[in-house]
């Protein structure tokens, strides 16, 4: 595949930035990447992997030399970084995320970037992300969707390169309205979170044996309660960040406990067998 960008800046390198900076150097996608990190232990690790050709710690001289930019932060960082950006961008310069959360990026986008520097938004979906660059690999991509997303603003030649990009990094590659993607992620991903960590509540509370939940626990009950403590540090600010086709979802839910506790007060087998 022939190269899309000379050369790429990764802003942030955790799983995801290393992992796609690791791919676009070894089936030589761009001719150069750019590692960019506040952490100076991940620019030390990154060099020493060989993930990327060169680390700065400095957001401009790092921009300033790239012709695509990738923003790898944490979703709840990615408004504040994509604010940060537009003066130190070259001109032409084409902008995207790998964050789960497209709706209010994309909006970020419009409002600060300037339209010679398109944003095209990517959600490589690899349900990985709070690992660090100690566990990129390039094959992480590989047979995984990434979906992309663009706004009013839509940049075509921009959404075509990116694809290769991504379609070059192993990934199978679909276009989805931002809408509709942040409302399916907020029942695939968000809903867990919330549902997985009231069952662990619940479990103590309701039953009146906190101390002995562990004990008397089934193996269903035991995995949940390991999946809850692996549960993103950043879950409350990813929630937050989705809340609007969450509160949505949620209400949703709420009508069907409702019919579902009507069902086991006032009504019958039947009607709890087709509820479920």
């Amino acid at each position: 595949m022939a190269e899309q960008f000379k050369r790429a800046a990764i802003v942030g390198l955790g799983l995801k930035g290393g992992s796609l900076a690791m791919v676009l150097r070894k089936k030589r996608l761009v001719k150069e990447v750019i590692g960019i990190d506040t952490d100076a232990t991940a620019l030390t690790k990154a060099l020493h992997r060989d993930v990327v050709d060169q680390t700065v710690a400095d957001l401009e001289q790092g921009l300033s030399q790239a012709d695509l930019v990738v923003l790898a932060v944490p979703t709840h960082s990615t408004l504040d970084v994509l604010a940060d950006i537009p003066s130190h961008l070259q001109v032409g310069a084409v902008v995207c995320d790998v964050g789960r959360i497209k709706g209010p990026v994309l909006e970020k986008a419009a409002e600060v970037l300037p339209p010679e520097n398109p944003f095209v938004g990517c959600h490589p979906v690899v349900f990985e992300e709070e690992k660090d660059i100690d566990e990129a690999y390039p094959a992480l991509f590989q047979d995984r969707p990434c979906i992309l997303t663009s706004g009013d603003q839509r940049d075509e030649e921009a959404v075509k390169r990116i694809r290769e990009i991504w379609e070059g990094a192993g990934c199978k590659v679909e276009e989805m309205d931002a809408e509709v993607h942040d409302r399916l992620f907020a029942v695939l991903e968000d809903l867990p979170i919330i549902f997985l960590s009231l069952v662990c509540k619940a479990a103590g509370q309701v039953s009146g044996y906190v101390d002995e939940i562990d004990e008397y626990s089934s193996k269903e009950l035991k995995e949940i309660t390991r999946l809850v403590a692996k549960v993103s540090p950043h879950a409350a600010e990813r929630l937050w960040a989705n809340r609007k086709p969450l509160v949505h979802v949620l209400a949703y839910y709420r009508l069907k406990l409702k019919e579902l506790s009507e069902a086991l007060q006032e009504g019958s087998l039947q009607d709890l067998k087709t509820l479920l």
